[in-house]
């Protein structure tokens, strides 16, 4: 497998990719394990987040140009013919609301490695990362859905530079645009995720998945209908057992336990 799977801790799961000779570069074979991990992850009902991590010493170097001739319609990933879209399956996976996912980063995120921490929720990085977007020096574009989701994280300009100039930033530079959340020690990233998650974890989860659809059906609705829809979200919440259980932990001074009903 080019991925490796692992549940450190109850309720969370870690997607290592696992090809670290090739900077753990992404081939038709590995797009289709990740696929697999992540579907994997999806169907588990216990797993609330998914940390996503890289073998060696990178995340993601990005597509690798060497693995086969893009100008083939058999084999191009983005063909239905090669992959049967399994990228895009991959990244609309990471949409689902029940499911929190978190990109824990080392080395470069480049190309279709920095795609994936862009579509997953959070990504935190340890102090040694650099992310590069490298397609129009390799002539292409990016893709996932990256020219929407990119300036709506770090602004339209910073994202211009980073598309349109090739430029490679280091973390502190991720941070200070807000492409990432937390900068850490090197070799601490993996620990700094797997905080977020506990973090996350003390939430209620149909709030949390309920918060997670909320930001992504605000991206293509108007200011008044997101009112609308965040109200009527919040009437559903409130006949939840969760909700109710919040309540009686808060007059007694005690934890919630949340069953996510």
């Amino acid at each position: 497998m080019l991925i490796q799977y692992e549940q450190p801790r109850p309720q969370v799961a870690l997607i290592r990719l696992n090809r670290p000779e090739k900077m753990n570069a992404f081939s038709i074979p590995l797009e289709r394990d990740l696929l697999s991990g992540i579907r994997r992850a999806s169907d588990d009902e216990d797993v609330r987040v998914v940390i996503f991590a890289g073998a060696g010493r990178a995340f993601s170097g990005g597509w690798d140009l060497g693995e086969t001739d893009l100008t083939d319609a058999e084999h191009h990933p983005l063909s239905g013919r090669a992959g049967r879209h399994t990228w895009l399956e991959v990244i609309r996976t990471l949409r689902r609301p029940d499911k929190l996912f978190i990109a824990a980063v080392h080395g470069y995120a480049a190309g279709q490695g920095l795609e994936l921490c862009i579509a997953s929720d959070l990504i935190v990085c340890a102090d040694s990362a650099r992310f590069y977007f490298a397609e129009t020096r390799v002539g292409f574009n990016m893709t996932s859905g990256t020219a929407k989701l990119l300036p709506l994280l770090v602004g339209l300009g910073q994202a211009r530079r980073l598309a349109l100039l090739g430029q490679t930033i280091d973390a502190t530079e991720a941070l200070r645009i807000g492409l990432v959340v937390e900068v850490t020690s090197e070799g601490r990233h993996e620990a700094s995720a797997l905080h977020l998650a506990d973090e996350a974890l003390k939430g209620a989860p149909l709030a949390l998945a309920a918060q997670k659809q909320l930001f992504d059906d605000a991206l293509g609705m108007p200011l008044e209908a997101v009112q609308d829809f965040e109200t009527q979200m919040s009437f559903r919440l409130t006949n939840t057992e969760d909700h109710q259980e919040a309540k009686k932990a808060f007059a007694a001074k005690r934890t919630p336990e949340f069953k996510g009903r």
